[in-house]
């Protein structure tokens, strides 16, 4: 298969799937190793043939866009969360200095 052929194959398997920024950054990155192994000396149906049925590679990238979304969202709870830590903090700090100011004017 020519380095044409796989690249459309690729981006028409994950048409629908990525966004168009999305497969156009898959599609360059294949482009680009596919040049690099020919300039090593290798055929260009030898590298396709290695990097297998785009379809099925497809399946590996969805997978990994998935992973590195699900790690994303716990990246933003965990951020949040420690925002979230942080303000209950403060509101305990001003509590706490309302009430000792609160039971000075008892005495």
């Amino acid at each position: 298969m020519t380095k044409k052929d796989f690249i459309t194959r690729l981006q028409r398997a994950l048409s629908g799937k990525l966004d168009s920024a999305k497969i156009a950054e898959h599609a360059s990155y294949y482009e680009e190793y596919i040049e690099i192994q020919v300039r090593k000396g290798k055929e260009e149906s030898q590298v396709t043939e290695e990097l297998g049925d785009p379809v099925l590679l497809v399946k590996s990238i969805l997978n990994a866009e998935q992973d590195g979304a699900s790690r994303l969202n716990e990246t933003k709870l965990l951020a949040l969360g420690m925002h979230v830590k942080s303000v209950c903090l403060d509101l305990s700090q001003k509590m706490i200095q309302k009430a000792k100011s609160w039971f000075e004017n008892l005495r």
